[in-house]
């Protein structure tokens, strides 16, 4: 007996209703139900990944460039677990992330011998309950509609962040009868508003960044809204004060006669106020880290009073901690602010407006201090650039062929390169770094940026390490699959660089074989052959690229296929190893 309507296709009105254009799938049986209903009906698209950390991380970069979630769908246990990393990093990255998940039947008289019963647990959440901010697994359908739109809202309530349902098999497929609450028909559900920090206590902060002599501002995830990325310039120029970007979102032009990046360390030494904002560790901003020794030197004098606004402290569930403000690192004068910086910036920038007065002689004395600064920096870059087959001269070259129309830089640093040697000079002009440090991060996310921009003219670019691709080379396909605008440049050191810089260390302190750095670590005997990766998937390729003369030639072939065909190109370029 057939029936006109079951429960997935209740699922399917509520992501509707809820605005979600995605959804993200490695298939399985335990959301057959839902898949069916997602083709039928054909809203959200149905986005086919051959992994689940790609699919996950797809939606990551998607909330990231978008700035509103997509959804996920994971195939029971064993789905959830695959997906995992990519569901902690979006964690850790504060990316809003609708998670939905296959389960049970929990009603054991439904289920198969064996394979039902390995994929059932209770409750199945357990697996990411400490990397979400919530989750659910609905007993009925009538509570299904409520269940997403919560699911919905607290992932895009600050701080934002994943959220996980798992939707029974029992219930998805089970028939709608006339009984059944048909989805509300009333869109999302409201963010609830964010938290703005009382008046009194932003005069304090003003009062202090207008008394200070050396104010510092530390930024780090400002830049995941547009009005505090804004606002956090009107600040800077009203105050005269140097900024630091921390980049776990890109928060602050490049070429502003604010933007004291590179100085970070002399700047915090000297400070007497550091204005701390939505910084995802303090003892990141506020010291350096000694590799050698695990040890870690504080930078801030102990005289400075140190300001911190954020909302990070409420991601933190006992699984993992961040160095917060009772951390040493933070000065003995410290002003804690729990509050959105949304809301609280451009609130701040007006108030220090009207207090700062004139402040024409700290702009010019921060001008040229910042234009020495920025010199310098451009100066290392450009020679850099021309030694070789450099990270600095992947980067410029990158640069240029992209620069004759619209892009967005989803994923990549080149160890700072990026920073020094592009006009990062808007809102998303950078996605930001992979704060959860999860590998198997850049080819998502690059592709849920592309997704993003789908319906514009947009050029994403991913600066793809080796190693982090090959955790998730099969996001390749799901670019091809979809003719998704992604430019993605390998930096190809073949080698995992974080773990031969440490080997280097350990033998030096040893005092052994410093050559045997890479044994185990480094990617060769046999190299792999990106190019040939990425063909095998349906991406056109060049490489490996090994002279830098070669660079423009090939890159510009490149770039003209994503520009003009819109559709995916690789470039393998190989970099020399470091450590």
């Amino acid at each position: 007996m057939t029936h006109d309507r079951y429960g997935s296709d209740l699922v399917v009105d509520t992501l509707t209703e809820l605005g979600i254009e995605y959804a993200a799938v490695n298939p399985g049986a335990s959301f057959r139900g839902l898949h069916e209903s997602l083709v039928s009906s054909g809203r959200p698209e149905l986005i086919l990944a051959l992994h689940e950390n790609v699919a996950v991380a797809a939606a990551h970069g998607y909330a990231k460039s978008a700035g509103r979630p997509m959804a996920v769908v994971l195939h029971n246990l064993v789905g959830l677990q695959s997906g995992s990393m990519s569901i902690f990093n979006a964690w850790a990255d504060q990316a809003p992330v609708l998670v939905l998940g296959g389960s049970g039947p929990v009603d054991a008289t439904r289920r198969r011998p064996w394979i039902d019963w390995v994929h059932t647990a209770h409750a199945q959440s357990l697996v990411v309950r400490d990397s979400v901010k919530w989750d659910d697994q609905p007993a009925s359908l009538a509570a299904v509609p409520a269940s997403l739109r919560r699911a919905h809202r607290i992932a895009t309530t600050v701080p934002y962040g994943p959220t996980y349902v798992a939707l029974d098999a029992g219930l998805q497929e089970e028939p709608l009868g006339p009984s059944t609450p048909a989805s509300p028909g009333l869109g999302p559900l409201a963010a609830r508003p964010s938290m703005a920090a009382p008046q009194d206590v932003l005069d304090e902060v003003a009062d202090l960044l207008v008394r200070a002599e050396r104010p510092v501002i530390l930024a780090d995830y400002v830049g995941k809204s547009a009005a505090a990325y804004a606002a956090l310039a009107e600040l800077a120029e009203a105050l005269a004060a140097p900024v630091v970007d921390l980049m776990a979102r890109h928060n602050f032009p490049t070429g502003h006669w604010a933007d004291a990046t590179d100085a970070h360390h002399e700047l915090l030494a000297d400070a007497d106020v550091v204005l701390c904002l939505d910084l995802r560790d303090l003892m990141f901003g506020l010291g350096r880290s000694d590799a050698v020794h695990h040890g870690y030197e504080s930078l801030v004098r102990p005289s400075a009073t140190v300001v911190s606004i954020s909302t990070n402290q409420l991601m933190l569930k006992g699984f993992l901690d961040y160095a917060g403000t009772d951390h040493p690192a933070a000065a003995d004068a410290m002003v804690d602010v729990l509050a959105d910086t949304a809301l609280c910036l451009p609130v701040l920038a007006g108030m220090v407006a009207e207090r700062a007065g004139d402040r024409s002689a700290r702009r010019r004395a921060l001008t040229a201090f910042t234009a020495d600064l920025h010199e310098r920096s451009h100066r290392r870059f450009t020679e850099a650039a021309d030694q070789g087959l450099t990270s600095a001269a992947l980067s410029r070259a990158v640069r240029d062929v992209v620069s004759d129309g619209p892009w967005e830089l989803a994923n990549g640093q080149l160890r700072g390169d990026v920073r020094r040697g592009w006009p990062l000079d808007r809102f998303n002009a950078h996605l930001g770094r992979n704060v959860g440090a999860g590998l198997g991060y850049g080819m998502g996310v690059s592709v849920g940026a592309a997704l993003a921009h789908r319906g514009d003219d947009t050029m994403v670019v991913n600066l793809q390490p080796d190693g982090d691709l090959l955790y998730t080379p099969s996001g390749l396909w799901t670019a091809a699959r979809y003719r998704l605008p992604i430019l993605t440049v390998m930096a190809n050191n073949r080698t995992y660089g974080q773990d031969r810089m440490h080997q280097t260390i350990m033998a030096r302190t040893r005092e052994r074989a410093v050559e045997n750095a890479g044994v185990g670590i480094d990617l060769d005997d046999p190299e792999v052959d990106f190019a040939m990766l990425a063909r095998a998937q349906g991406v056109e390729s060049w490489g490996p690229v090994t002279d830098r003369d070669d660079l423009t030639e090939v890159l510009t072939a490149a770039a003209k296929v994503v520009r003009d065909e819109r559709r995916p190109a690789l470039v393998d370029v190989v970099l020399p190893r470091q450590g």
